[in-house]
């Protein structure tokens, strides 16, 4: 080991031996362990500047070394017997004491290519624990502060180090020059010694960071996910982007599974940065119960039930008609249509935010089942054609189905007003409705001539007249 004095020669002066070099003692140690101790110690029998080890090399010690108070002296130790066994320096017999009264600063931050993880580097060792992310701050150009919110040790198993990765929570997208920060808003940042680092400021400059942007389609029932890379700017264009490895031309991947990915982003000037981009699972099932109401002359229409979409969830409905008549693919967009005609109905149910979708299908068939006795028809006698929404209407109607169009199970049916004077004023055979919109009529009683007949359950051939008072 050499002791060497470096007050105005700095580091330089514990180079390898030269002339002028300001060696101030060394020694040497023991060959194989089979000297003992060596160092300075006067009262050991220490002579000279450059004794030791043992009998070998002249006395084991050199003489104590008187220094004075501000002088800095570097102690150099090395293992060049390349022996295995450790050492213990000790300082006991020392009258002189040794401190350290520097404090640390930082000397250099160096950002990665996203802006968002950043290199600290130290003047001196600081004690790992120390540094935590609330001591650090950054602020861009424009005043705006942010704080770090991670901190890695170069060498997490150390107990004191200079460098250290500190973490943003996203890249800093303003370029420019940024005012880095030590505070000791959570405890000092300090040395081995105990000197911490004072409030100190460090410019660094930002340049524009390689940004991209990610647009992710759900997988439906989870398959057929979908991601989106963009190269946004910053970097050195082209930009490539890779999932898990694999090339992704044009950032573009489809036919994903439900899944979490890693997502690489290279640029020509190597930038390379990585992300976790998961794929979430859409789940989306549709079902309809099979068992609904059958279509007969005495059940005119049934509406469909029992559509359930697992788990519930904002969906469009879009139904197919296929009956007799055809195919009707836009038949309905309601939950529960109202279905006239026999045959089958086929639903597909869609997310509008991620269009996932299912499908499934009822059939509705035919009756020749009656329920209804149509010989219980009531024949109103007045009709407020006020376009309320109330008895607008004149028509007849079944006192256990009034909001049931009974006009329509008729074989054959036609209704005819008259005003008070005989005058034609509404005829059902010459094109007009089966119900009377009294509208376009004057207050007052009007006259009614109905002829029927139906062979839906017990078979009518009737007529009925009678008057209709039309209120305002």
């Amino acid at each position: 080991m050499g002791l060497f004095n470096i007050t105005n020669g700095g580091c330089a002066g514990s180079t390898p031996r030269t002339d002028h070099r300001p060696r101030s003692t060394a020694t040497y140690g023991s060959l194989a362990n089979a000297n003992g101790p060596t160092g300075i110690s006067s009262g050991d029998g220490g002579t000279g500047t450059s004794n030791g080890p043992g009998d070998t090399n002249g006395p084991p010690f050199n003489a104590d070394l008187a220094v004075q108070v501000g002088q800095t002296y570097a102690l150099v130790v090395m293992n060049w017997t390349g022996s295995p066994d450790g050492y213990t320096i000790d300082f006991t017999q020392s009258t002189a004491s040794l401190y350290d009264q520097t404090p640390p600063v930082p000397v250099e931050v160096v950002a990665n290519c996203g802006n968002q993880s950043f290199h600290l580097e130290f003047s001196e060792q600081i004690v790992t624990s120390t540094v935590e992310p609330a001591d650090i701050t950054i602020t861009s150009p424009s005043g705006e502060v942010f704080n770090f919110i991670n901190v890695t040790p170069d060498n997490s198993m150390a107990y004191a180090q200079t460098g250290y990765q500190i973490d943003l929570a996203a890249s800093l997208l303003e370029p420019g020059i940024y005012t880095l920060v030590i505070t000791n808003i959570s405890g000092n940042v300090e040395d081995i010694c105990g000197n911490t680092v004072l409030e100190t400021t460090l410019l660094v400059t930002i340049d524009p960071s390689l940004a991209y942007s990610v647009d992710i389609i759900d997988a439906c029932n989870g398959v057929n996910g979908s991601i989106q890379a963009t190269y946004v700017g910053g970097g050195v264009p082209p930009v490539q982007f890779a999932l898990d490895g694999v090339p992704i031309p044009q950032g573009s991947a489809t036919g994903l599974n439900a899944d979490v990915y890693t997502l690489t982003v290279t640029d020509a000037g190597s930038c390379e940065l990585t992300v976790e981009v998961e794929i979430p699972d859409h789940l989306l099932a549709l079902s309809i119960a099979q068992l609904q109401d059958s279509i007969s002359c005495a059940t005119p229409y049934v509406v469909i039930q029992g559509v359930d979409v697992q788990p519930p969830q904002v969906v469009q409905y879009s139904w197919t008609a296929i009956t007799p008549d055809g195919i009707d693919s836009s038949f309905s967009s309601n939950a529960s249509p109202q279905v006239t005609i026999p045959g089958t109905y086929v639903l597909e149910v869609t997310d509008p935010r991620t269009g996932c979708s299912d499908v499934a299908s009822v059939e509705i068939f035919a009756s020749t089942t009656s329920e209804i006795d149509l010989s219980t028809l009531i024949f109103p006698n007045v009709v407020s054609a006020n376009g309320d929404g109330k008895n607008d209407f004149w028509k007849p109607f079944l006192p256990g189905y009034p909001d049931l169009d009974i006009t329509s199970l008729f074989d054959r049916y036609s209704l005819t007003v008259y005003d008070r004077w005989g005058l034609v004023i509404h005829d059902s055979v010459d094109g007009g409705q089966r119900s009377w919109n009294a509208s376009d009529v004057a207050q007052g009683v009007y006259f009614y001539t109905v002829s029927y007949s139906s062979e839906c359950g017990i078979t009518l051939d009737q007529q009925r007249t009678g008057t209709i008072t039309v209120l305002r």
